[in-house]
This record gives structure tokens, C-alpha cells and sequence, in this order.
């Protein structure tokens, strides 16, 4: 069974914006998405790298590392069955170059 399965990424997310006592509506402002998009963001289990880099950055808090953490203890599930992050990819591979030293590194050992 997998361990990656009941990880939501929008659950994280809303439960560090309720614990830094950010209103919705400003805490949408910041991430420069509607307010109405903000449930959708809390329903998700999957969410792009980009956004989520900027949604770490608002909350002070490396979500990247938090759901890395969760799957380490055991084997890695089904592709299929866990949470996933979107990198952006050019013709002759990923292009990291945007990403933090430290989550480069970690996908650098991961995907090489």
C-alpha cells in the first residue's frame, strides 16, 4: 500500500495558511491567483513545481521537502499512485535552472 496515497498537497497548504493566520482572500493576492481558484489549490493532490515554489515562498515553509520526507521511510509507490510535482522540461532534458540549489540537487540525484 502506498504511503504517498493520502498525501494531499492542497491539505499542506491550507493547513499552513490557517496556521500563519493568513486571510484566503490575501493569502490569493500573493500567489496572484482568484480567490475562488484558492479551493481548488486546497482540493489538489498534485500541484506544478512552479506555483508551489511560490506558495513556499509566501508561507516560509519547503513543502517540496515535507512531501519528499513523507516517502523516503519506505519503498516509492506507483508513479501512478502519488503525488507528483511538474518540472519544466526543454528539448534535451529538464530545465532545473530556476530551482533552488538544494531542490536541484535532490532531483539531479533522483532522475539521473
Amino acid at each position: 500500500m502506498s504511503k504517498f496515497k493520502d498525501i494531499y498537497i492542497g491539505k499542506l497548504i491550507r493547513r499552513k495558511v490557517d496556521e500563519r493566520h493568513i486571510s484566503y482572500a490575501e493569502f490569493a493576492r500573493q500567489i496572484h491567483c482568484a480567490r475562488t481558484s484558492l479551493y481548488h489549490i486546497f482540493n489538489s493532490k498534485n500541484i506544478d513545481v512552479e506555483r508551489l515554489l511560490l506558495i513556499s515562498e509566501v508561507l516560509q515553509f519547503d513543502f517540496i521537502n515535507e512531501v519528499y520526507r513523507k516517502g523516503e521511510a519506505g519503498s516509492l509507490p506507483a508513479v501512478s499512485s502519488r503525488p507528483y510535482i511538474v518540472l519544466p522540461f526543454k528539448e534535451d532534458g529538464f530545465d532545473l535552472t530556476q530551482l533552488p540549489r538544494e531542490l536541484r540537487d535532490l532531483l539531479r540525484s533522483q532522475l539521473l
